[in-house]
């Protein structure tokens, strides 16, 4: 579950007011150097105790939370390589697939972030495959820069945003048939709704997260991504596929009523913020180039609050 949203982008976003402890302690940061891949497994490392995120929740027991530390580094890390490392990105990832390999045969990986995961996976835990995952919607923004259609998208967002959830409900103990359904519908709807955030970012890396069967369908043409303001084709555009985000979220409703212990406030965590999000969008017209609508913390218990009623929008 992105924003990710832990969200290529597998993004976790910060709220300043929880916290994550680690143990043992952080390695002390290296000098920036963004060629080399020991930077960013510090970077990650660092970011993990200086930072939170919202699966790591205060409410949740010190155990959990460092579950989720390890694994949160180690997205991190995998995002980091993927859209700032200056050297082979490829290789680089590559490097990380053939350590998660290592830790999966039993042996020892020569990475830090990928020798943390042992933590939660040694025991059986968490199956290697989510991670795996991480790794190749990563080595798949190396090459794709824009989807054709939805389906395409939605494929994508199955290896960068579903197996935030997946871990989740594996470490909880719940990773049933139906509740991984619904999780992955959150996840991806998380995930379009950053896709949604981020058009100018995006378009500023080179990359174009809107299907271009809908941008074709709705007479948005790419070099309008390049404007000021969202135009009215292009406002229109985004509250479609907002909609259908929005659908994907209310999958979490009858999720968070299953859920048992810490995974249930986790969960409506998550989904709180993709509504809030969505109502934030609502709030500036969809005007998207001109930034990133700001969520806010009212909005976001509000959305929860709405979760806990069982309103499906």
């Amino acid at each position: 579950m992105s924003t990710s949203s832990v969200p290529a982008r597998t993004h976790v976003h910060l709220d300043e007011e929880d916290e994550v402890t680690t143990e043992p302690a952080v390695p002390k940061p290296v000098a920036a150097r963004t060629d080399d891949p020991a930077y960013f497994a510090a970077k990650a490392a660092e970011q993990a105790s200086a930072e939170n995120f919202p699966v790591a929740l205060r409410m949740l027991p010190r155990a959990v939370r460092e579950d989720l530390a390890v694994f949160y580094v180690f997205a991190r890390y995998v995002d980091d390589l993927g859209d700032e490392l200056t050297g082979d990105r490829a290789a680089a990832l590559a490097e990380v697939d053939a350590d998660l390999g290592r830790l999966a045969a039993g042996g020892t990986p020569k990475l830090d972030p990928v020798r943390g995961l042992a933590r939660i996976t040694a025991d059986g835990r968490v199956p290697i495959e989510p991670f795996h995952d991480l790794v190749a919607a990563n080595l798949m923004d190396q090459y794709k820069t824009s989807y054709a259609t939805f389906a395409e998208l939605v494929a994508y967002c199955r290896l960068s945003a579903n197996p935030v959830g997946r871990v989740v409900l594996h470490l909880a103990g719940q990773a049933t048939p139906r509740n991984i359904a619904e999780s992955d519908a959150v996840c991806t709807g998380l995930q379009i709704v950053e896709h949604i955030q981020d058009v100018a970012e995006d378009r500023g890396n080179g990359r174009i997260y809107l299907p271009r069967e809908d941008l074709t369908a709705f007479g948005v043409r790419e070099e309008e991504l390049d404007f000021a303001h969202s135009d009215e084709d292009l406002k229109a555009l985004l509250r479609w596929e907002a909609g259908r985000a929005a659908v994907m979220l209310s999958k979490g409703v009858p999720l968070t009523r299953r859920l048992r212990g810490w995974a249930r406030p986790a969960v409506i965590g998550y989904v709180a913020g993709g509504r809030a999000a969505l109502t934030a969008l609502r709030k500036v017209d969809y005007d998207v180039l001109a930034g990133a609508p700001a969520t806010t913390k009212q909005g976001v218990v509000r959305a929860a609050l709405g979760v806990l009623a069982g309103r499906k929008r």
